[in-house]
């Protein structure tokens, strides 16, 4: 069917379209600023991201707070963040879905697929910069 020798079989989609949508969006960041479209787009794919770190890699909610909010302060706090963010965790549902299925078919495929992706979004979460520490603002 046209398929070649350096395209995955149809059962590495799951992954690949996991990296793919946090990578790609990590990658325009520069353009998100410029364009409203690549800023929800990363918004989504980093609330998408945090859902499957929550589920799939056992990320705390309290880290997954911390992100959320490095990530609104990096990108200047854009005023739809929260509604782009839920968006984008929402979309992660179908992709546990098939995460769950990958599970009890073929349990071993599913642990590397899980590591890969938790390396990938633990190597994401890294990238963004470290809040500042609150005890150097004053108080009001």
């Amino acid at each position: 069917m046209g398929m070649t020798a350096s395209v995955r079989p149809a059962g590495h989609g799951i992954a690949g379209l996991c990296l793919a949508a946090c990578c790609a969006c990590c990658a325009c960041m520069a353009q998100a600023y410029q364009d409203p479209g690549a800023l929800a787009d990363r918004i989504q794919s980093a609330g998408r991201g945090a859902h499957l770190g929550r589920e799939l890699c056992g990320f705390k909610p309290a880290t997954v707070a911390d992100y959320k909010e490095r990530l609104r302060r990096s990108l200047s706090a854009p005023p739809e963040f929260d509604t782009q963010w839920d968006y984008g965790w929402k979309r992660a549902e179908p992709i546990l879905l098939q995460y769950q299925s990958l599970r009890a078919g073929d349990p071993q495929d599913y642990e590397s697929r899980v590591r890969l992706v938790c390396a990938t979004l633990h190597g994401l979460a890294r990238r963004l910069p470290k809040p500042a520490t609150r005890d150097a603002q004053p108080s009001q």
